[in-house]
């Protein structure tokens, strides 16, 4: 919404995309996925596809190594100590979403999703539709409209007996905004988004590098189908659940201090 409402001339003045041309990759694709977005919404969107003929505007992927410069470039003990902090000053429903997201390593609006969707169902009886209890496991992609996009998906996430009764005791119905207007009235950089990171480099050492892709969504669709298999995902649940132990630990002992 934001770009779009930065960017939203260039859909009537073609020449002011040469500007898009000059951005950052990862602001490029962000500028332009809105841009397309907000076209379809005012039925321009074969006006916005010859604008991106035209001006040769690129949906640049970000490349292995810029990958790898942006897990160095973030102090992951920095992140820590920022999600402590906030867990310690935020009201307690935005604090149950930044453990939530920490721990399951969700990207934040997929890990907020989450958790109203936990809540929602809940209160109608029908968690086992999104909860397969006996691997203690969301099961994100039968709920393909929330978390199944073209380029970013959340399929499965494990989670605690005790994670699961923090959303449902405190049911954080939010929205991303609010939580990101909350940090900012504690005039706190909002960091949500590395806290995949520290999910990643949490587990690393206890899960191949595949796993954790599976676990933050970066395979496809027919991979993923390859590996829905009871046998292997209860391995799984048990190397995660054991590698992100002592971080569960320490954020709701954290908490329940509050």
């Amino acid at each position: 919404m934001r770009y779009a409402q930065r960017y939203w001339h260039v859909l009537f003045n073609p020449n002011e995309a040469s500007k898009i041309a000059v951005m950052p990759k990862d602001m490029r694709r962000n500028v332009m996925a809105s841009l397309a977005n907000l076209s379809r919404f005012l039925g321009m969107y074969e006006q916005w596809k010859a604008i991106v003929k035209t001006y040769g505007l690129k949906w640049e992927k970000r490349n292995g190594l810029e990958v790898l410069l942006s897990i160095l470039n973030t102090n992951i003990e920095e992140v820590r100590e920022w999600l402590k902090e906030a867990i310690v000053r935020l009201p307690k429903k935005y604090a149950v979403a930044l453990i939530f997201n920490a721990l399951t390593g969700l990207r934040p609006r997929e890990g907020i999703n989450a958790c109203n969707l936990i809540v929602e169902l809940s209160e109608q009886n029908r968690l086992n539709e999104y909860l397969d209890k006996d691997l203690m496991m969301l099961q994100h992609f039968r709920f393909p409209k929330i978390f199944l996009r073209k380029s970013k998906n959340a399929y499965i996430s494990f989670i605690t007996p005790e994670l699961l009764n923090l959303v449902l005791k405190y049911k954080p119905r939010i929205k991303y905004k609010g939580l990101h207007s909350a940090l900012r009235k504690l005039k706190m950089k909002n960091k949500t988004k590395q806290l995949r990171k520290l999910f990643a480099t949490t587990l690393r050492e206890r899960l191949p590098q595949e796993s954790i892709d599976l676990l933050q969504g970066r395979i496809g669709q027919n991979i993923f189908v390859r590996f829905y298999y009871k046998p292997t995902l209860a391995k799984l649940r048990e190397q995660t659940l054991k590698g992100i132990e002592p971080l569960q630990k320490e954020l709701i002992e954290l908490f329940n201090k509050k």
